[in-house]
């Protein structure tokens, strides 16, 4: 397994060996082992027709990239030349793989042997082997060396690389640890040899050949392993031809279990003594196996048992149908419902499928095995499914999930009627349920109230599901509609409802609920809480649906307080699971989060163009509240980017169709943005008139959040106005909210057009909050302002590639933001080439990036994650030569912390070219770098790189106090103080900036902050220097 690890880079891993060399068993392992998508195809001799091939290895990369081959699969339906011409499909199929799977992948083709003196179907995989992009792998096992393949071209260009029986064989040390667990603890050194050189180490001849030897149909080990590669037909042909007809009727029948009992044999096979058969069996060590002590448990020997069944099937195929519709139906008597449904939909015993499927569909449904889910159903004809309206009903709940709520609502009334028709009042309360949801979805919240009220007094006394999942939309309608009391309260009595009968799912799903509610009335950390137990529960079964949507709550929670990288993470997680689930809902909401935090970080045009993708999602999702917000929020970020026409346009738009629908919370957030553009255009009294609409439209929804960003607007209006005590007043409030929440996030976030504001509250010393420390924390946030001369020089260089590690580990092309990483170790990997110009080589990158791992895994990890680093940024961005890989020096490329250092250097002196370059300098570091990766190479750059920047914000802030300039020197050491709190340097600055500008209360709250932040954290004092500094601030002496 180690050797496919550490080659799979090459195009083709060939492993070539006889049967029973253990080949599909090595890639069973090396595809759980993987860290890679696999794409598994086993193939048959029906394979052998090139259209069938094609169809079932469209199947097999599909399963994996849900978007493949659908044009493949276009053309095989309307094709007309002749099966032989496989050009074209060998084009379309290398398009496909192009542009619809985006990781690095390998396909195994096992048991290609089947297939090997097919011509087209060589032709074409010899096709795929010529044009394979980088990123696509195949590996095939076979008995024999596929001669029609041209593997000379492969071996001059390195691209092959082969496992044979060779490296497969078992080794005499190994043959003996394999016989002594069976039971041949005996044999010498010598008879292992012998073993070993007369079955040339082929394992399954060993394993049959010694439980033929203890059955006595032969003569002892080693006469027996005489048989080499035809020992299982001579085994199987030989035991079975010697078994009295009844024995051989029974081993027949019973092979289509994989593990069996005497009970489930006779009730197969219409007999009594099963017990008696298997026991005898065992003894014999026919290829039979028990399974327990207690001899209750029986199973055969794999490769004996696909041989009876294949000989059933071939010689008896009606008898074969027959017992494995019987089969099915005793599965489904044991709760084996998968088992059962498949085992009925292929007999075409639909009704029987429709019942196992109605018992199975709530468990499929609750753990997000949807499109299996979809699948069962629709393979049922309509007059079957007629008779199940409960599998309408699961039906209609995935038109649901997927957006399609006219489907979904016709399907449910359908089920209503069906229902009513046979007095079913449970089963039209829960259809009652599910269309409260489209009501809800719809945003026709007080519909959805009256509904799930009416499946209350329906079906609630009688059904706990009924109870748990009206009183649940119930709750939530009331939180959307602002209720949060009432409607926690009511999400409290589900949640409950849904535990007292263990039901899981719907406890994770109330979870979620509430920890919406928390968010939207501010109480963050409960809203984390109730995520966090939502979360473990999605993650545990797997549900990638409803865990995207859990993901990006848990994000926005994260963005609210202020963690922009730990949210971004999350966003982005959500977005792939939901992508790779087909879950619009989910994608649509994921994406308008990711939207929200490029707002609050400054990233304007990202924002606006994943709102506008948004935008698109939520429509084909039927998501009318989000769509609103949406179009309401691209309107405001237009105001903060500075395009005002557009942004009235919108936030018209938006407020319009939230009034006209009855979108409360909407209706109030338009208002809010509508007052936000009044008051930046200079119309005061209609600003305040807007903002005063959303203050109460928030309050009555209890939007807490929204309520303070309100009230901020409201304070710079009356800034504006010149009203002082309105102005303290509003910050008041905003202060106590923020307490509430939390948090200060939002401040930072509407700071860029509230600077005015939040300046003055500084100045003028309001309690509550650290104004300057606000308005600081947005300049980080924000692009760095460039001087005209600086400006200039952006317009002349424009960077192909843009490597931002200081900057929120960005990385940009052509001026756009690079997003397509699919996994943060493609990122890193990047930043690891730039930290080392000189390049490194490949096991030097794995033990830093992944030192967990062993080489050989590693290896398949490093060329998935080049594969993607390459695929985000450039085909060409990494080189490799002699066995190292570096950055392609060819391209152009911007590196921060290679500039940063620069400037750094350029910054030590204090003539006013080092002031110019301390300050370009600054403006680069906008976060440490690197911030999210623990690795040791990354932590210690880090470190060294914070040490520097500190040192050019206490440079350049006592550069600018020698010149009198306080404003600006103050805020240069508060953004030192925040990287580095108890350095008193940056302390005894801010107090100079204050004192020389007259304010001396200022100095002396900076003096107390600094003397209470060093006796809490550290219970350390305040040194000499700055205890002088205190008192001759103290004294009004001259500083």
């Amino acid at each position: 397994m180690n050797y496919i690890h550490a080659n799979i880079q090459h195009k083709l891993i060939l492993i070539s060996a006889g049967a029973g060399y253990g080949k599909t068993t090595l890639l069973i392992d090396y595809a759980h082992d993987a860290d890679l998508p696999i794409c598994w195809y086993s193939l048959d001799h029906n394979d052998a027709a090139v259209l069938t091939f094609v169809e079932y290895l469209v199947a097999s990369i599909h399963e994996r990239f849900p978007g493949f081959g659908d044009a493949v699969l276009g053309y095989l339906a309307n094709r007309q030349g002749p099966a032989e011409d496989v050009e074209p499909l060998v084009r379309l199929l290398i398009h496909e793989i192009e542009e619809h799977t985006d990781r690095y992948f390998a396909i195994i083709l096992d048991d290609y042997h089947e297939v090997i003196d097919s011509e087209p179907v060589n032709a074409l995989v010899d096709g795929l082997l010529r044009y394979l992009p980088e990123h696509c792998h195949l590996i095939l096992a076979s008995r024999a060396i596929p001669r029609r393949l041209t593997l000379t071209r492969l071996a001059a260009r390195q691209e092959v690389v082969g496992l044979g029986v060779e490296e497969l064989r078992f080794l005499p040390a190994e043959i003996a640890r394999v016989l002594g667990i069976l039971g041949y603890e005996n044999l010498d050194a010598a008879q292992v040899e012998a073993l070993a050189h007369r079955t040339e180490g082929w394992i399954t001849g060993i394993l049959l050949a010694a439980q033929a030897s203890r059955a006595g149909a032969t003569g002892n080990l080693l006469e027996m392993a005489a048989a080499n590669a035809g020992v299982f037909d001579y085994l199987a042909t030989e035991i079975l031809a010697r078994q009295p007809p009844e024995v051989q009727r029974f081993l027949t029948g019973s092979a289509l279990f994989a593990e069996m009992n005497p009970a489930l044999c006779n009730a197969l096979l219409g007999i009594t003594n099963a017990g008696q058969i298997l026991r005898e069996l065992a003894e014999q060590n026919l290829f039979t196996i028990p399974l327990d002590a207690e001899g209750a448990w029986y199973q055969y020997h794999q490769i004996f048992r696909e041989f009876l069944v294949a000989r059933f099937e071939h010689e008896d195929p009606e008898g074969y149908r027959a017992l494995s519709l019987k089969r099915a139906r005793l599965m489904a008597q044991r709760g084996e419902w998968r088992t059962a449904v498949e085992g009925y939909v292929q007999a075409h015993a639909y009704p029987q499928a429709a019942e196992a499927l109605a018992i199975i569909a709530p468990e499929s449904f609750g753990s997000g095995q949807w499109e299996q889910l979809k699948a069962w159903i629709d393979a049922l004809p309509p007059a079957v499914l007629a008779e199940h309206p409960a599998l309408t009903l699961f039906r209609a709940k995935l038109h649901t999930e997927a957006g399609e709520l006219p489907e979904s609502a016709a399907l449910l009334e359908q089920c209503r009627r069906a229902f009513l028709a046979r007095g079913d009042e449970v089963g039209a309360a829960r259809t009652l349920t599910q269309v409260a949801v489209v009501q809800r979805y719809r945003g026709r919240l007080q519909e959805a109230i009256a509904t799930s009220r009416e499946a209350l007094a329906v079906g609630g006394a009688r059904d706990a599901l009924t109870r748990v999942q009206a009183s649940r939309e119930i709750g939530i309608c009331h939180c959307l509609l602002g209720r949060y009391d009432r409607g926690l309260e009511e999400l409290a009595g589900a949640l409950d409802a849904a535990r007292s009968t263990a039901d899981d799912a719907n406890a994770a799903y109330i979870a979620l609920d509430m920890g919406t509610a928390e968010v939207s009335q501010g109480r963050l950390l409960e809203a984390r809480h109730h995520y966090q137990q939502a979360l473990y529960y999605w993650r545990r079964t797997g549900n990638e649906g409803t865990l995207a949507l859990t993901l990006q709550n848990l994000g926005m929670v994260h963005h609210h307080l202020g963690h922009y990288t730990e949210a971004e993470d999350h966003f982005h997680e959500a977005l792939a699971k939901a992508r790779r689930v087909s879950d619009n809902r989910s994608l649509a909401y994921a994406l308008a989060s990711l939207a929200d935090l490029y707002r609050d970080t400054q990233r304007y045009a990202e924002a606006i163009e994943t709102y506008r993708e948004a935008q698109q999602v939520a429509a084909a999702a039927h998501l009318p509240p989000l769509h609103v917000y949406v179009l309401n929020a691209t309107g405001d970020v237009l105001r903060l980017s500075g395009d005002r026409s557009e942004a009235r346009s919108l936030i018209g738009q938006a407020l319009a169709r939230a009034e006209r629908e009855d979108m409360r919370p909407e209706a109030g957030l338009a208002q809010l943005a509508r007052g936000a553009l009044l008051l930046a255009e200079g119309d005061l009294a209609a600003a305040e008139s807007a903002l005063r609409e959303a203050l109460d439209a928030l309050s009555a929804v209890a939007a807490t959040r929204d309520v303070a960003r309100a009230r901020l607007y409201l304070a710079g209006v009356a800034l504006a106005e010149g009203d002082e005590e309105t102005v303290r007043a509003e910050l008041t409030e905003v202060c106590g909210l923020a307490a509430q929440l939390g948090t200060t996030q939002f401040l930072v976030a509407e700071a860029p057009a509230l600077e005015t504001l939040l300046a003055h509250a500084e100045r003028e010393g309001y309690a509550g909050l650290d104004f300057g420390g606000l308005l600081a924390e947005a300049a980080r946030l924000a692009r760095p302002a460039a001087t005209p001369r600086t400006a200039a020089r952006a317009r002349r260089q424009v960077h192909g590639l843009e490597f931002r590690a200081l900057d929120g580990e960005r990385v940009l092309r052509d001026g756009q933001p690079v997003t397509s990483w699919e996994s943060t170790s493609a990122r890193h990997l990047a930043f690891l080439f730039l930290s080392l110009p000189e390049g490194l080589r490949r096991d030097q990158a794995i033990a830093m990036l992944w030192p967990e791992i062993s080489q050989e895994r590693g290896n398949g990890l490093f060329h998935s994650t080049l594969y993607r680093m390459r695929s985000a940024v450039h085909r060409d961005v990494v080189v490799h030569r002699s066995g190292v890989y570096r950055l392609n020096p060819a391209l152009d490329v911007f590196y921060d912390v290679a500039v940063f250092e620069r400037l750094a250097l350029q910054g030590e002196g204090d003539d006013d070219l080092a002031h110019a370059a301390r300050q370009e300098a600054i403006a680069l570091y906008r976060t440490p770098f690197m911030e999210t990766l623990d690795s040791d190479w990354a932590v210690g750059q880090r470190e060294r790189l914070h040490a520097a920047m500190l040192r050019l914000l206490i440079h350049e802030g006592e550069y600018l106090l020698e010149r009198a300039a306080w404003d600006e020197a103050e805020e240069v050491l508060l953004h030192a103080r925040r990287m580095e709190p108890y350095d008193e340097r940056t302390h005894r600055g801010i107090m100079r900036c204050r004192a020389q500008r007259g304010d001396r209360a200022g100095a002396i709250r900076q003096f107390q902050e600094c003397e209470r932040m060093l006796q809490e954290e550290l219970g350390a004092e305040p040194g000499p220097e700055t205890l002088a500094l205190y008192r001759a601030v103290q004294a009004g002496t001259e500083i």
